[in-house]
């Protein structure tokens, strides 16, 4: 890091677009005091439709230089972009009207007595995000967590900060001081929020390793967390499926935002009598895919985050491979790895029967890479679809309604989709299992989060 502050990359070229300096710990105290005294001069008491008015304000414009933000640091290509940024503002626009929703119970009570519960917020919360989703997943908290009269202080992943700086410079010009605020760098800064005694709650979304250390920290000050983590999800396809729709359902799974997604169905677990049949589907539905550069609007596939990405992505399936794997990539291509103008490209490649011990099948790669195995029996395709200490997301293909009920009810994830992949609305909650974490973003659950509940008895009647 120069004295400029950390260099931002643009993934498509490597090349350094900016520096953002790292927020030091007078810095990340400042804006907690900040927060804490909005938060205490009345954010918290300003009425619900008034915390639904200024919430839509804040993605009401910028639109097209939010995605181009997105695009710079992220690689994605510029249609994605447009759309997780309107998928953005459809969240906020949700908890802008969850705002108003009643919440609580009025209980029963004998005469002279009112007895109910509600819910208060926790103060300020401390939204730290990861580099995949960096606006969207970012907004999924602040939303939530200003709906419901909390303040913000949020970090963006340090490769991502762009989107997120522009954010709360229109915070600035919308919401009282202090409500949203935002501090920059890497763990060190993410360390130093979670340790701010006046922080009410963290939500973290990232990896695993990383939620383990935001939980630790917090536990001191036993400050709740909210953690989103990693996972390694398995795709479950039966012979009797329709095969066409869940080719392209794996297709999108593994490779969506080039394979760097949390619910990423980075596992097929795939009938054996229909393992060759199905596994061609799929690699020939792969290589038609364009890798390339974002700004390109016939590009599917835009880099990896980092050239560390990019290399470790080859680093795993060379180590499947040596292991036996078959490695299937685009036809005329003999590496993982894609030589384009400097920046962090990779082609999607499948693992065939990769070693159920091996990285590729066990680890969360952030990459375009397919592992698969194959199963006789439904105990079997079970048993492979738990192979994982993670639980976020699962999905299974059949036609048999026996079985997917079975599926749904039976299979250890957070998230479960049945004959469809991928699903997500701002109306449903979210989250995960086991070593994906706790907690749920989006829907009405995430005021579980956001909030206490508070039981109040009132005595009304006269000398009492």
């Amino acid at each position: 890091m120069t004295a400029a502050g950390r260099a931002v990359l643009d993934p498509a070229t490597g090349r350094t677009v900016t520096h953002v300096p790292d927020t030091d710990a007078s810095g990340v105290a400042a804006a907690v005091a900040r927060a804490r005294t909005a938060f205490d001069k009345g954010w918290a008491d300003t009425s619900p439709a008034q915390r639904s008015r200024l919430l839509r304000e804040l993605l009401r414009e910028d639109r097209t230089e939010l995605a181009a933000l997105e695009r710079t640091s992220t690689g994605k290509p510029t249609a994605r972009a447009l759309g997780e940024v309107d998928f953005a503002a459809q969240v906020v626009d949700w908890f802008a009207a969850a705002a108003r929703y009643p919440v609580g119970e009025t209980h029963p009570a004998g005469p002279g007595m009112r007895t109910y519960t509600d819910r208060v917020p926790v103060g300020v919360c401390a939204a730290i995000a990861p580099n995949n989703y960096p606006l969207l997943l970012a907004v999924w908290k602040i939303a939530a967590a200003l709906a419901h009269g909390n303040t913000v202080v949020v970090k963006p992943a340090p490769e991502t900060p762009l989107s997120i700086r522009r954010l709360a410079e229109r915070a600035g010009d919308v919401l009282p001081d202090g409500v949203l605020t935002a501090v920059y760098g890497g763990a060190a800064t993410g360390r130093l929020l979670c340790d701010q005694p006046a922080v009410g709650m963290v939500s973290f979304t990232g990896s695993t390793a990383a939620g383990r250390e935001v939980a630790r920290r917090c536990a001191d000050g036993l400050k709740p967390v909210s953690l989103e983590l990693g996972g390694k999800s398995p795709v479950v396809v039966f012979r009797d499926a329709d095969l066409d729709a869940a080719a392209r359902a794996v297709v999108t799974g593994f490779t969506g935002n080039t394979g760097q997604v949390c619910v990423a169905g980075s596992r097929l677990v795939v009938d054996r009598a229909v393992h060759e049949e199905f596994v061609g589907r799929v690699a020939a539905l792969a290589a038609a895919l364009e890798v390339g550069r974002p700004a390109d609007p016939g590009t599917d596939l835009g880099p990896l985050i980092s050239r560390a990405a990019a290399d470790r992505t080859a680093e795993v399936v060379a180590q499947a491979a040596e292991r036996g794997a078959r490695v299937i990539l685009p036809p005329g291509r003999s590496s993982v790895l894609h030589d384009l103008d400097g920046g962090f490209f990779v082609h999607p490649a499948i693992v065939d029967r990769a070693p159920l011990d091996s990285r590729a099948w066990r680890e969360e790669i952030f990459a375009p890479v397919l592992s698969v195995a194959s199963f006789a029996t439904d105990d079997e395709a079970l048993a492979l679809a738990h192979d994982t200490a993670y639980g976020l997301s699962a999905s299974v293909w059949t036609s048999d309604a026996h079985r997917a009920e079975r599926f749904a009810r039976t299979l250890r994830a957070g998230m479960v989709w049945v004959n469809t992949w991928g699903d997500t609305e701002e109306t449903v909650s979210v989250g995960g299992l086991g070593q994906s974490g706790y907690g749920r973003e989006l829907g009405l659950h995430a005021v579980d989060g956001y909030t206490r509940p508070r039981a109040v008895w009132v005595a009304h009647r006269p000398g009492r």
